[in-house]
């Protein structure tokens, strides 16, 4: 079964209760097993507007395709009151499909492994918590290293 990794956030509202009710949600959805979290962590919005957002990066096992995943995860955003009018907008919860085991994918609105999770502390930051020895499938360089390399760039 292919491991997945989600990106986690949210910047509007009750932030906490709408990262449990996610994972609450994901967890119940069948199909979906071994749930893993990383600590969340506070940080300034990049690319986005509004307030400070909560993120996080989880981990699960599912045998479900890759746009199946997708539908989920944009359904929980739905559930928990996301309304996608502009891009970068503040939302309530954000979840980013990052990577689905070690494919590649490039299709009309599915990018994997995520076009810009190499780019980004709060994703990588999160994402080492659980897997830092992981390897980018196409930059072959450890999240870990990734990792060195965003915050050498601070």
């Amino acid at each position: 079964m292919p491991l997945v990794f989600l990106g986690v956030g949210s910047n509007l509202g009750d932030r906490e209760a709408r990262l449990d009710e996610a994972a609450e949600r994901l967890t119940a959805t069948p199909g979906i097993g071994h749930l893993r979290f990383s600590p969340v962590y506070e940080t300034d919005p990049v690319d986005a507007s509004g307030g400070k957002f909560l993120n996080a990066v989880w981990s699960f096992e599912t045998r479900m395709r890759p746009r199946e995943v997708l539908a989920v995860l944009q359904t929980l955003e739905v559930k928990a009151g996301r309304v996608r009018k502009a891009r970068n907008e503040p939302r309530p919860l954000d979840l980013d499909l990052l990577t689905y085991g070690d494919a590649i994918i490039r299709e009309d609105g599915l990018i994997v492994p995520h076009p810009r999770m190499h780019e980004r502390y709060f994703v990588l930051k999160p994402f080492c918590d659980l897997a830092p020895e992981w390897i980018h499938p196409e930059l072959g360089q450890t999240a870990r290293d990734l990792l060195l390399k965003v915050e050498g760039m601070d």
